[in-house]
């Protein structure tokens, strides 16, 4: 840059300024000048270049809160641009979540990486599931040069120069370091010798994208997801890392939440602990998301740093949240006879579950009134021992607690149910009435009230599906193209048997040796509930296989609908055209349905992301085996558990959006002691009403001047969310993710309501006289 005094750099990734500040602060102190001078140009407002489709939207948030904050502390800029040249595809829900932190341009090259269809624009507007428009442009490459036959190369491929004769070329050795050379400058600026060729100029992306803006060209818009089709293998590869984001996600909302209604009893010096173990937290979180980590197509020792991240990310997770929790159990009013228990629910509807206690033999659950609660025990490991109980709490309030007690049993004592019957081929409860083949598969699954066959006749569900997997070139990243071709053998069963048959849940136990390796597998039937749960330990010791579940549906429908962050996006069910035919493996969140107008089948999962789904059979992936770049990738023990819930209506109607949280939220819960509270035994701490508005954050401002809420519309229509606050509020803003004071908004005594359109994301900044 001093050699060349017309050269102009881009550089993106808050975190690698965090690095140099950190290692190499005079050379920082350089870059900061020539950040001031305007010639090293501010791009990518999130943390991380992080993979854009397992991620969180809280998370997605998260990386521009923190990048962008960071941008504005150290440099007085923000960035406009997010910059993602290098990342495996793009969720649909994206251009709204990229404006919440004040992107407005977007820039790519991966799409260019196609293996069946040709992206058709470089330069266009995308528009998210919600209507949102965002400019984007697809570069030609990366690792570009300077040279006569680059440039010449690059304008030719440039599909938009008839309605914007611009285009913007980046150069330099990128994706394994570099940067530019010399001889790349030399040839820039020589380019008015090169007769025939395009003009070329130093300029920065921001002056590329402002031109494009001020020209106001008409260009070409594309809506949903930009789907890279390659590297499907990355939904997959390194379950672990996936387990670990997705509970870490969870833990991280929960420590907030908590905190959050918490703060006003706490002193100032334990606030401030709390707010920077979970900020702390949230980094390793967001650096883990980078689009070789968590994707799982990274070398063998960032899987051992990441583990230890991930510990580290847990033990301030819990340690928070358990500060939380007991700060608002101890205000509980816990009266009465025997142990009580607090359990909480921090999802924004009233819920019934079956929570798993630990408690000392002869005691047994009650609830306020003194009822006695259902419940099974779980045999103790001695007599002396405590053993679980797994108790039924209904009604347990959104944003709230319960309390429980555990007291001597009126009568005589209840002992653990006989689990040594022979489980045969058929099992029946109040929904279901099921039938098993002699491989341990569900042949029938009769629904009861809706008195309708749920598998496909003549085919068989819960079936393991085991392939041959050998891609050509990118081992860790993609799938095999003709894995359905090379089946790997069949799952042997080697035990089944009646675990629990309980007055709440049923337990079926089942192993299946598979080649090397070996399932252990509980299926659990609620009598109150429509859900199966298939809770899972796999022994995994295979290489180069893929291992998938699948269930062959009764239901008839050619779209099928998927959890994106913050929304949904429906995909084809069949392959009719090449484009379609090139996503044989597409990525979701924590559900995937297929439904008939008043009738459907959800397949829910607790850390899993990739789905196929073709006529009426809905495979998830469940691992893989690639030896490179890691030879130990996936190899040796995971937990699992993914859930079957056939539904009356549709997805929308059967609420499986909340049927997927509460697979995903286990109730926390806190042992304490008899007491009179400032607060009742049974309390909705934050009363909130919706009926597809999620209430999906609740946190301290980064600012401490307040809390921040965010919500978004989950269905695809218009809808209403009310609130109320439980302490006074100064001042109640619309925000975004980067906190800022946007609007103020009128409150009716502390109650506030917002309308909200198809799929849209709110976010409420509560200033208080109480943080």
């Amino acid at each position: 840059m001093n050699e060349y005094p017309d050269f102009k750099y881009a550089q993106s990734q808050p975190l690698l300024y965090q690095f140099l500040k950190d290692h190499d602060p005079e050379l920082y102190e350089r870059v900061k000048c020539r950040i001031k001078e305007g010639r090293w140009e501010l791009v990518g407002g999130m943390w991380v270049e992080p993979d854009l489709n397992i991620p969180s939207g809280e998370s997605l948030m998260r990386q521009m809160l923190y990048g962008q904050h960071f941008y504005l502390e150290e440099f007085g800029l923000t960035s406009h641009i997010e910059w993602l040249p290098d990342t495996f595809g793009y969720c649909a829900s994206l251009p709204q979540i990229l404006k919440h932190g004040g992107i407005r341009y977007f820039m790519t090259t991966k799409l260019g990486w196609n293996d069946t269809s040709v992206f058709p624009y470089d330069l266009f507007h995308w528009v998210g599931i919600d209507g949102t428009p965002m400019l984007s442009y697809l570069n030609h490459g990366v690792n570009e040069n300077t040279l006569p036959k680059d440039v010449h190369d690059h304008w030719q491929s440039y599909r938009q120069r008839a309605v914007h004769p611009e285009q913007m070329l980046l150069y330099g050795h990128g994706d394994g370091g570099g940067g530019v050379t010399r001889e790349m400058l030399e040839y820039i600026d020589r380019s008015e010798l090169m007769v025939g060729q395009p003009a070329s100029k130093y300029s920065t992306a921001a002056d590329f994208f402002n031109g494009i803006e001020d020209a106001k060209p008409k260009l070409p818009k594309w809506r949903g997801d930009l789907y890279l089709e390659l590297h499907r293998g990355t939904y997959t590869t390194h379950a672990r890392n996936k387990r670990h984001n997705r509970k870490a996600e969870i833990l991280y909302r929960e420590a907030e939440l908590w905190n959050s209604v918490a703060f006003p009893s706490m002193d100032n010096e334990k606030k401030q602990e709390i707010v920077n173990r979970l900020q702390d937290g949230w980094k390793l979180i967001l650096l883990n998301q980078f689009h070789d980590i968590i994707p799982g197509s990274a070398i063998t020792e960032s899987y051992i740093t990441s583990e230890k991240e991930y510990t580290e990310v847990f033990r301030n997770g819990n340690h928070c949240l358990d500060d939380g929790l007991q700060v608002l159990a101890d205000q509980a009013d816990t009266e009465g006879e025997g142990i009580p228990y607090v359990i909480f629910n921090g999802l924004g509807w009233d819920r019934d579950a079956v929570i798993s206690i630990e408690a000392e033999q002869g005691l047994a659950p009650y609830d306020s009134d003194g009822a006695l609660l259902q419940y099974d025990i779980q045999s103790a490991a001695s007599e002396e021992a405590p053993h679980r109980i797994s108790v039924l709490v209904r009604s347990i309030p959104a944003f709230g607690y319960k309390t429980i007690w555990f007291k001597q049993l009126a009568g005589k004592e209840r002992a653990a149910k006989d689990s040594a019957a022979v489980l045969k081929d058929t099992w029946e409860t109040d929904v279901y009435k099921i039938s098993f083949n002699d491989r341990g598969e569900i042949v029938s699954l009769w629904d009861k009230e809706a008195s309708r066959e749920v598998i496909k006749p003549g085919e068989a569900g819960n079936r393991f599906h085991f392939f041959h997997d050998r891609p050509t070139l990118w081992d860790a990243w993609d799938i095999d193209t003709r894995y359905e071709e090379q089946a790997a053998g069949e799952a042997e069963l080697i035990e089944k048997k009646l675990l629990l048959a309980g007055d709440v849940q049923d337990v079926l136990r089942f192993r299946w040796r598979l080649h090397n390796s070996e399932i252990t597998q509980d299926m659990i039937l609620y009598h109150d509930d429509r859900r199966i749960d298939f809770k899972t330990h796999v022994s995994w010791n295979e290489s180069h296989k893929l291992l998938k579940v699948g269930f062959p549906i009764g239901v008839v429908a050619d779209k099928a609908t998927y959890e994106i962050p913050f929304g949904t996006i429906e995909r084809p069910t069949h392959r009719n055209t090449s484009w379609e035919q090139a996503q044989y493996e597409v990525c979701g969140h924590r559900f995937a349905d297929v439904s008939e107008h008043d009738y459907g089948v959800s397949l829910i999962n607790d850390c899993k992301y990739g789905y196929d789904i073709q006529d009426s059979t809905i495979r998830l992936s469940l691992l893989r085996a690639p030896k490179w770049p890691d030879i130990t990738a996936d190899l040796g023990e995971h937990e699992f558990t993914y859930s079957l819930y056939p539904h009356l209506g549709d997805w929308r109607s059967a609420a499986i959006v909340r049927k997927a949280a509460e697979l995903n939220h286990e109730l926390p819960y806190v042992r304490t002691s008899p007491k009179k509270g400032s607060l009742p035994s049974v309390h909705s701490v934050i009363p909130f009403e919706s009926q597809h508005v999620i209430l999906d954050t609740v946190k301290p401002a980064e600012d401490g001047s307040g809390y921040i809420l965010r919500m978004y519309e989950s269905a695809g229509g218009r809808d209403e969310a009310t609130l109320s606050w439980p302490y006074s509020c100064e001042r109640v803003y619309l925000s975004n993710a980067l906190e800022e004071e946007l609007e103020q908004l009128d409150t009716d005594e502390g109650r506030l309501s917002f309308q909200f359109l198809p799929y849209e994301i709110k976010t409420i900044k509560l200033t208080t006289q109480l943080t």
